[in-house]
């Protein structure tokens, strides 16, 4: 949806970062600061003051002539601090921050400057809060929602909607690889293995590249990372087109953000979708760009199998024919299947994982790309102080700049883990697979009652919901409050289909209750509570010496007349030795 420095570019192997110990406080301050900023509690802020509408054409993809990337020679380079798999928005982020940090970063992928195929909306502040709002080409004021036909159906969401221009945020991102030195293969990867501290990567051609760690954003193909049980998420179908039209209904400063009419199913010989939809509903979901462009998508918010495409499509054809929009001429076609919810990776192991291949994609609404891009300096810095620590200590201690043994390497990837999928982000998850099971269950006027009572909560709840921001107790509270503002009859039906899903949150929270989930591994926040607690006992010390020095002065100055006189003459030329040493 849908709802979802100057430094030379060339490579060398791992000796590129030496030693920086006297930076390592402010590295560890720093990946405490991104985590904070990717999770705080609760929603961000709506911008103050209105909003206007905004709208500019989408930049062209970039190229080889446009962007020029650093080809890798595995012939010259077989070995690097960190490979990459994937050149998706996630990938990209964490390899161009690790690299500007001193290491050296391979992006694997087939074709690094593929388009990116899937339409993302955000919500404006989420954006603006990451820096990225000039990543968007279109902004509504407002969004709406049409929860069916009556008078009291339409509702509207005072929070700013935008859409990413996916070319000028690839070609962002990329530039940024360029200008930090990552290199990248085009190749695929089609497994990995590890041993003496090291992972090999190999390549479908049959050549391997080989690194301290290595990193799997190839999104839901999930190509490396691995399970310990059975992967059964539901699936978020959506079928959209980016289209030239006579004309559209929709008012340029509102997105619509749902659909859940279906007048356009009460005519003859659409009896069957009309009862299919009342089953398994879907919505529509359009952002009007000018008077006659715009993006039309069919959307089914969960179901476990997937709704089919061509369904998808004749329902979004019935809905245009009903409400008069004309066709003239399709520009981008979208065929969109993100799994939601399921089981995480195992975690913590030797692979490491961001976006969809770590399972960021909220369970319950589908929205990926602000929570992904969020998560991007978290998982960055973590690794870059994973990296630091071989080669601090070969600094110290005259060690190899990799890790030295499988022990040492599978540390490194459970800390990186711990930073990706902290405990709050796993409670957090469980609720949210809780909400996806709900949704799984109802049908239409189900589904209708409960987004009444959803977008009637306080913009803290729903902003916090959707946005992925409120901690457990947070969405107990909103889980609560939305079952006060539900109806009746939602209720029963809250409490029927509710508990099956309620048992499963529960059995998923429960490991988290263990301090050992992440054995003899420093949270982020363990290890910035540590720099603090140093920092402060050097500066408590500091005032101490401080405050002894001026009162020996005051005590001179003081002592300097009469009897006492050679006493601070004494005390004097003791200062001014001790100041000499």
């Amino acid at each position: 949806m849908a709802l979802r420095s100057g430094r030379s570019a060339t490579v060398s192997p791992i000796s590129r970062v030496v030693s920086r110990p006297q930076h390592l406080q402010r590295r560890i301050c720093t990946v405490a600061a991104a985590q904070k900023d990717a999770f705080p509690s609760g929603p961000y802020p709506v911008p103050q003051g209105p909003v206007a509408h905004f709208y500019r054409e989408t930049e062209q993809w970039p190229t080889a002539e446009t962007v020029q990337l650093q080809q890798h020679d595995l012939n010259e380079v077989e070995y690097v601090d960190l490979v990459v798999a994937g050149a998706g928005p996630a990938g990209v982020a964490v390899a161009s921050r690790v690299a500007a940090a001193g290491f050296s970063v391979c992006v694997v992928d087939p074709e690094p400057l593929a388009h990116w195929p899937n339409n993302y909306g955000v919500w404006l502040d989420e954006f603006q809060a990451m820096g990225l709002e000039d990543c968007l080409h279109v902004i509504w004021p407002k969004a709406k929602v049409w929860l069916n036909s009556e008078a009291d159906g339409e509702k509207f969401l005072n929070r700013p909607f935008g859409r990413v221009d996916r070319p000028k945020m690839k070609r962002i991102l990329l530039e940024r690889c360029v200008a930090s030195g990552v290199t990248f293969l085009n190749a695929k990867v089609s497994g990995v293995t590890h041993g003496g501290g090291s992972s090999a990567v190999q390549l479908a051609d049959g050549r391997e590249i080989r690194g301290s760690l290595v990193l799997d954003a190839t999104g839901h193909s999930r190509r490396l990372v691995q399970y310990d049980k059975k992967f059964d998420p539901g699936f978020q179908g959506a079928y959209g087109i980016v289209a030239e039209v006579e004309s559209h209904p929709f008012a340029l400063d509102t997105m619509l953000f749902m659909d859940w009419r279906d007048d356009h199913t009460h005519v003859a010989g659409l009896e069957a979708m009309r009862a299919a939809n009342a089953a398994l509903p879907t919505f529509l979901y359009a952002m009007p760009f000018t008077k006659n462009l715009v993006f039309l998508e069919e959307t089914s918010l969960v179901s476990r199998p997937a709704v089919d495409f061509p369904e998808l499509k004749e329902r979004l054809d019935a809905r245009l024919k009903h409400l008069g929009i004309k066709v003239t001429k399709v520009l981008e076609e979208e065929y969109c299947l993100i799994p939601m919810g399921g089981v995480l990776p195992k975690h913590p192991q030797r692979v490491l994982a961001i976006g969809g291949t770590a399972g960021m994609v909220h369970p319950s609404t589908g929205f990926m790309i602000s929570r992904m891009m969020g998560a991007a300096p978290t998982v960055a810095d973590a690794i870059v102080d994973q990296l630091s620590r071989p080669a601090d200590k070969a600094t110290d201690a005259g060690a190899a700049l990799r890790p030295s043994s499988e022990a040492e390497a599978d540390s490194m990837a459970a800390a990186v883990w711990a930073a990706t999928w902290p405990m709050e982000r796993i409670r957090q998850r469980a609720f949210f697979t809780f909400g996806m099971d709900v949704l799984l269950s109802l049908n239409l006027v189900q589904i209708r009652e409960f987004f009444r009572a959803f977008f009637s909560l306080s913009d803290f709840h729903w902003h916090g919901f959707l946005s992925t921001r409120l901690s457990l107790p947070q969405l107990i509270v909103f889980g609560l409050t939305l079952f006060w503002k539900s109806s009746n009859q939602a209720r029963m039906s809250l409490l029927q289909l509710g508990i099956p899903g309620l048992v499963v949150m529960l059995g998923g929270l429960a490991p988290t209750l263990n301090a050992q989930y992440y054995p003899d591994t420093l949270s982020l926040k363990e290890r910035k509570d540590a720099v603090d607690a140093a920092a402060r006992s050097a500066a408590a010390a500091a005032r101490a010496a401080a405050d002894a020095a001026s009162d020996a002065a005051a005590y001179v100055s003081a002592s300097s007349s009469g009897a006492d006189m050679a006493v601070a003459e004494v005390v004097e030329k003791a200062l001014t030795t001790s100041n000499t040493k």
